[in-house]
């Protein structure tokens, strides 16, 4: 299921790793171990320690955060070249969210042994991990930035439009279920279903099972603009 240079070539056309230093590329591939994990299987959960690092090669995690009150709730989904578990690693912190396989999903992890002796052997390459935790922070304002936005149906566009850009896909469909859309959004399960079917109606999105196909990007971007 892995071909090292199929996987590098799709990791070397992703935004962080693919801007890295060929150098760096090479130091840290040669740390990973290949982990595929079935659908619905944890990678980590929140409050686990920092152990490493993950990256999404091919199908898609679902990123969960608890609430004061205790319940997860669904922040975010990203397909293959999404990387994530820096953010505790580098703070030697526990973990602030659970992340779930949503399908079967292949992935390289990268120990914190090997990290830790890559960057102390390699103290330049802080940096370059440093713009790893820049960029899944820029992940993270973007989500609340849009949570923000006034108008229920504006704030389901621009999530989608999210989702579109890096949920692993199947023939341009994003696998999300209604439930999970709706924490997404922050909208009540009725609310979301009419925003959805109006979206529809106007011939922008299709809907399936436990799946969304946006049909006019163009004109769900100038909806938002409006």
């Amino acid at each position: 299921m892995f071909d090292i240079q199929d996987d590098r070539k799709q990791l070397l056309a992703t935004g962080w790793f693919g801007s890295r230093g060929a150098r760096f590329q090479k130091d840290l591939l040669e740390c990973a171990t290949k982990k595929t994990f079935g659908a619905f299987e944890t990678l980590y959960h929140s409050g686990d320690p920092a152990n490493g690092v993950y990256t999404v090669l091919d199908g898609a995690v679902q990123i969960t955060a608890p609430a004061d009150d205790g319940q997860e709730f669904v922040l975010h989904r990203q397909g293959g070249g999404f990387w994530i578990g820096d953010l505790a690693l580098f703070a030697d912190a526990q973990r602030l969210v659970s992340v779930v396989a949503t399908q079967e999903t292949r992935t390289l992890f990268f120990p914190s042994t090997r990290v830790d002796r890559l960057v102390k052997e390699n103290p330049e390459y802080i940096r370059d991990f440093y713009a790893l935790t820049h960029e899944n922070m820029q992940t993270a304002l973007r989500i609340m930035a849009n949570l923000a936005v006034t108008g229920t149906e504006k704030r389901l566009v621009l999530r989608l439009l999210h989702l579109d850009e890096g949920t692993s896909k199947s023939n341009g469909w994003i696998t999300v279920s209604q439930d999970e859309l709706a924490e997404m959004v922050a909208v009540s399960q009725p609310t979301l279903h009419r925003n959805l079917h109006r979206l529809a109606d106007l011939g922008l999105i299709e809907l399936g099972y436990g799946r969304v196909r946006l049909r006019n990007r163009r004109k769900l971007i100038a909806s938002c603009q409006s």
